[in-house]
Formats: structure tokens, C-alpha cells, sequence
């Protein structure tokens, strides 16, 4: 009755209402020139986050005999911040930096990137400023990587490089991408600006990169990578070739002692690797392996030069250390190398993680064996305990002062945010 009475009632009250012109539903003229992403690309807030890591290791040389030497500290406290800004769908302003500080050098900050997004009647897509740029497609070696301003770290190859200074242009083609830059990292040097092209697209299963970086009177370079895969491996390569370089390499002068020199010649190098992860079906155990060989067209034709003389080895730290040779012209002097790595990630279900990493220049027989454990099982804190075994002759790349092995345990606190 209570029902029926309600229902009487609404038909009197609000009949009227219902069944009047004025309706519930307004028609809205629909507006042509609205885009359905506008709202998803902008916001009103500005995004902000990073990373903070704090770590400190001990470490114990194992060749000091009977004194046995124990070094240890903090070994790095360092923050990543990032400010992530889109007041339109066609604008977008990005800021990254660095903070480290350690009980040797102090504290120090670094600009990561600082670059702004925008769209041109979106077709082209455009960005100002300092920005990562990544051209190559290794894991421990890059060789097509050539405009970042740092290289890889093949003991840790997840950490992203700085780029340089740069205004860059993207046309998406189909599934194809065309890229150019120009440069502008060493124009207070007084050098001329460089200018790079990209033209990335897909073959079948394979992504494929060609390009090329140009400057006037100065280093010039021609690259192609491809990534694929081979049944469950996934394989990439790449090749390049340089001229004009300002690589410094260490030669042998007509009166039997050394000079420092460049070359204007052509140089070619080239690398292959692949990657291979399997885990069982309860994912009580699984294993990650890379591998990567690297042909070094800029290493010494006597790889073996520095190692067999001990004065040309003088030679060149010495040019180093007068800043007349960078330290990076001490790396990559063989032709030949390698790396491989293997890993099995929380095995059994333990929170521990073993690993093993070899890196090798194989042309003057150094190199670098670590094997490890890692424990993950507290929140925020990771335990290493790593053997570290540097081999080869003295004065080679990887055993400049001799061959040599420590043990190190170290503990790290970190958080993304």
C-alpha cells in the first residue's frame, strides 16, 4: 500500500515534470576539434620522484699475505630527483639531477637532464635541451652508441647515460621512425655544430637502425644496428665506422721512445651478443645469461705494447696525468673482447641471488672475473658479497698495476619513489 501510495503520489507531483518539453537530457553540440588524449597527456600537477641509495662495503685484499688489508666506508650516498611537468598535450618540460656524496670527494651535483617536449601540428615531435640519446643496442659494449656523453658500465649496464646538449626531431613514419639532432654540447670549445639522422624501422621480426653523425673538420661516423631473436635468444649487433676521430693512441718515435698522436684514418668496428632467460614452471629456478663479443677497430695493433715495455706504460699515465691524454684513452686497447654473464634471480625462493660476470680484453689476455651473492629478503636492504679477481700482465687493461684479488661485503639501502 505504502508503494502504491508513493507511486500515486509521484505520478501527480512529478508527472508534469517528466513528460514536460523541458526533458532531462540536454543535447550538447558536439565539438570536432576536441582530441580524446588531450586529458590523458596533461595534467594539472607536476610529477616528481627518483631514487635514494645509501651503501657502505668493506673490502679485503688477498694478496697482502699476512698483513691482510681491510679497507672500508661509505661507499656511496646518492639521490636521483626528477621533475616531470605537461600543462598541455602538446608541451611537456622534464628536469633530472644528481646528488652524490662520499667521505672522499665530498658532495657533488650533476644535471642528468633537462630538455622540453613539443608537438608541431601533431606530426613532428620536438625536444630542447640536454637529453639522454640512445643509439645502440649492446649490453656490455656499444660502439653505435656514439652521442652520449658517457659510456657503458658493463658491471652495470641498467644505469642510463647522460647525453649531450641538443635539439632533436622525430617523424613517425607507419611503424617507422625518422630522427635528426643537432648538437650543441662543445660549442663553447668553439667547435662546429654537429648534426646526426636516424631512420629506425621493422624487417619481419627485426627491428633494424641505420645512421649517421656528421661535423665539419670533425669526427664523423656511419652506423646500423638489428635487434631480433632466435627462437627463445634475443641477439642484436652493430656496426660502425669512424673517421676523423680524437682518439689519442701512444706510438713509437724514430729515436726508440714514445709520442702521442692521432689519426685521421677510418676505423671499423662491430659487436654481436644475445640474451637468454628460462625459468621452470613453479619458478623455483630460473637463469639469465648474456654474452657479447666486441671487434674494436680504435685498439692497438700491439695490444700488448704496455704490457711488454714498461716505459711506454710510463709514457702514458704519465700523459695522462699531464692531461695531455683523458682516461678513457686508457680503455678498449685490445681489437678483441668479451663479456658474459650469468645470474639466477631469488633461487628457490631464498631471496638469494648468485651471479658470475667475465669481462675480457682479449687481445692482451686481462680481464675481470666477479662471482657473488646477493640476499634481498629485508625490505629496502640488499647484501653483496662479491670475489673480485683482476688478471692478466702488467701494465694490460684490466691489470695495469698487476694482477690482483679482494673480497667484498657490502650493504645497501635503496628506494624508488
Amino acid at each position: 500500500m505504502c508503494l502504491f501510495g508513493a507511486t500515486a503520489l509521484g505520478q501527480v507531483t512529478f508527472g508534469d515534470d517528466l513528460f514536460s518539453d523541458s526533458g532531462l537530457v540536454t543535447e550538447v553540440d558536439e565539438n570536432e576539434d576536441a582530441t580524446p588524449f588531450d586529458d590523458i597527456l596533461k595534467s594539472e600537477t607536476i610529477s616528481i620522484g627518483g631514487r635514494f641509495s645509501v651503501s657502505s662495503t668493506i673490502n679485503l685484499d688477498l694478496d697482502a699475505g699476512d698483513e691482510r688489508v681491510v679497507s672500508s666506508g661509505l661507499a656511496n650516498l646518492s639521490t636521483r630527483l626528477f621533475l616531470d611537468a605537461r600543462p598541455t598535450s602538446d608541451f611537456r618540460a622534464f628536469l633530472k639531477f644528481d646528488g652524490n656524496y662520499n667521505t672522499e670527494t665530498g658532495l657533488s651535483v650533476s644535471l642528468r637532464e633537462m630538455f622540453a617536449d613539443i608537438t608541431v601540428f601533431d606530426t613532428i615531435f620536438l625536444r630542447a635541451g640536454k637529453q639522454a640519446i640512445n643509439w645502440g643496442v649492446g649490453l656490455f659494449f656499444s660502439p653505435a652508441n656514439l652521442i652520449n656523453i658517457e659510456r657503458i658500465d658493463p658491471e652495470n649496464t641498467d644505469e642510463e647515460l647522460a647525453g649531450p646538449v641538443s635539439l632533436k626531431g622525430q617523424l613517425p613514419i607507419g611503424t617507422s621512425n625518422l630522427t635528426s639532432y643537432l648538437l650543441m654540447e662543445d660549442l663553447e670549445d668553439g667547435r662546429n655544430f654537429t648534426a646526426a639522422a636516424r631512420y629506425e624501422f621493422l624487417f619481419r621480426r627485426s627491428e633494424i637502425t641505420t645512421g649517421l653523425i656528421y661535423q665539419i673538420d670533425g669526427p664523423w661516423a656511419v652506423m646500423t644496428t638489428i635487434t631480433g631473436a632466435v627462437k627463445d635468444i634475443t641477439v642484436f649487433a652493430e656496426a660502425v665506422a669512424q673517421g676523423n676521430i680524437d682518439r689519442i693512441f701512444v706510438i713509437e718515435d724514430d729515436a726508440g721512445g714514445y709520442l702521442t698522436s692521432t689519426s685521421d684514418g677510418l676505423f671499423a668496428s662491430g659487436t654481436v651478443g644475445g640474451r637468454f632467460s628460462y625459468n621452470t614452471d613453479n619458478d623455483r629456478f630460473n637463469i639469465n645469461a648474456a654474452a657479447q663479443y666486441l671487434f674494436n677497430g680504435l685498439g692497438y695493433d700491439n695490444p700488448r705494447l704496455f704490457s711488454e715495455d714498461p716505459s711506454a706504460l710510463s709514457f702514458l699515465l704519465g700523459q695522462v696525468a699531464l692531461g695531455n691524454m683523458n682516461p678513457s684513452d686508457l680503455l678498449d686497447r685490445g681489437h678483441h673482447n668479451a663479456a658474459l654473464s650469468l645470474s639466477s634471480r631469488d633461487i628457490g625462493g631464498t631471496d638469494v641471488t648468485p651471479s658470475f660476470f667475465w669481462l675480457s680484453n682479449l687481445s692482451d689476455g686481462s680481464g675481470l672475473i666477479t662471482a657473488g651473492l646477493a640476499y634481498s629478503g629485508i625490505e629496502f636492504i640488499t647484501v653483496n658479497l662479491d670475489y673480485r679477481n683482476f688478471y692478466g700482465p702488467t701494465g694490460a687493461e684490466y691489470s695495469v698495476i698487476g694482477p690482483s684479488n679482494s673480497l667484498g661485503l657490502s650493504i645497501k639501502i635503496s628506494q624508488s619513489f
